[in-house]
């Protein structure tokens, strides 16, 4: 009477999808212990692929805190951007209203006859480049340009 074999006590194989797999699953942290026990008993037999796993576990440890700042600081711009636009609000109002008083003044001064021409011309001239200079400030302040408001994650 033969007996049936029995299957050899050797190291157990995984197939290149499987490996990759649980390599991913033991790395993400999210293998079930009976998937990462299959990975561990594979592992023993076949150290370069442990060195491969120890690898990707170290580019993980770096990366994590990576995600964890991008998103705290994402966070801190959303919270800023309303901060921003009532800036920009405070800002266009503040040069508006400046830019209404002495355009009036500057028309009154202009019209009233009895104002001399050279103080009429000093304070057309004070007016223009006190307006010119806030425009200035306003468009430098609106048009700044953040190079990373173009990463997309």
């Amino acid at each position: 009477m033969t007996r049936p074999e029995t299957p050899s006590a050797g190291p157990p194989s995984l197939s290149e999808e499987r490996l990759a797999e649980l390599m991913v699953k033991v790395v993400d942290e999210v293998a079930s212990p009976a998937e990462r026990e299959e990975l561990m008993s594979y592992l023993v037999s076949h150290p370069e692929e442990r060195a491969e796993l120890d690898a990707q576990r170290a580019i993980r440890a770096v990366t994590r805190g990576w995600g964890a700042r991008l998103e705290a600081d994402l966070r801190a711009r959303q919270a800023s951007s309303w901060q921003l636009t009532a800036q920009r609000v405070g800002l266009a109002l503040l040069i508006g209203g400046v830019a209404l008083l002495l355009g009036f003044g500057l028309v009154e001064a202009t019209l009233d006859a009895e104002v001399p021409w050279p103080l009429r011309l000093g304070l057309g001239a004070l007016i223009s480049g006190l307006v010119l200079t806030m425009g200035g400030l306003a468009a430098q302040r609106l048009n700044h340009h953040d190079p990373y408001d173009d990463v997309h994650l």
